[in-house]
């Protein structure tokens, strides 16, 4: 994609452009980067650790060692729906935000990212219904439809909602799945874990996952995900 002055944002991308570079950063667990085991628990025996890119120095590490999943090929795995992974210190979201995630769709109740507990949450396949998603912020639950279907298999979402924190868009691989912007609550969003611990990813896979407190400029948001398009060996849609 040529940007003018014959740039092109690969090549941007390559040359000048780092996601925590950004104001607004909260998390940035980047693939291939950061995995690492840790006692965390000092209970003798190895932990799973994702070192958090933003400079936040807000890790996800899991304690449970029989729901920790484990990584593979610069990737994390689950190996059932409540493997997850803690974040050191919750994020709350006010307003706008915006996330990039990559993972294993398998629209059977994919519930990808989620607070301390079940009052927050992001759902793909609610009811094993590939046109729906489930938001839950703060307990307030709203139901979205999409007018594109994700796929199954692996792909990179960015979830934004808007300045008045009402509006939520959603795009897979950069292209639009929701062909106008959904209702959602204007609660604050919670987040705690990845994936979320209860009806989770199962036999999935989490790639990235980038946050950040606020809606990022369409310029900025087209960079952010040809960077992250390119480190996980996909292409935009």
């Amino acid at each position: 994609m040529k940007l003018g002055l014959g740039l092109n944002i690969k090549t941007l991308v390559n040359t000048t452009f780092s996601i925590d570079n950004l104001s607004g950063l909260s998390l940035w667990l980047k693939f291939n980067t950061g995995q690492t085991t840790v006692d965390a628990d000092s209970d003798g025996d190895s932990d799973i650790q994702w070192a958090d890119s933003s400079g936040n120095g807000n890790d996800a590490t899991s304690t449970n060692d029989v729901k920790q999943g484990s990584f593979s090929s610069g990737a994390w795995s689950s190996a059932d729906n409540s493997d997850h992974l803690e974040l050191d210190s919750i994020i709350t979201l006010t307003n706008a935000y915006t996330i990039f995630i990559v993972f294993t769709v398998e629209n059977t109740s994919d519930t990808f990212i989620g607070g301390p507990n079940t009052d927050n949450f992001m759902r793909f396949g609610q009811g094993s219904n590939a046109a729906s998603m489930r938001t839950r912020h703060l307990g307030a639950t709203n139901n979205l439809t999409f007018d594109i279907n994700p796929s199954v298999g692996k792909g990179m979402f960015k979830i934004s909602r808007n300045d008045d924190g009402d509006e939520l868009t959603v795009t897979k691989n950069s292209t639009t799945v929701c062909m106008e912007p959904q209702t959602v609550s204007t609660n604050n969003f919670v987040v705690g874990k990845v994936p979320s611990g209860a009806s989770g990813l199962a036999d999935d896979y989490l790639w990235e996952v980038v946050i950040f407190n606020r809606a990022v400029t369409d310029a900025e948001s087209a960079l952010i995900e040809a960077d992250i398009l390119t480190r996980t060996s996909l292409t935009a849609d």
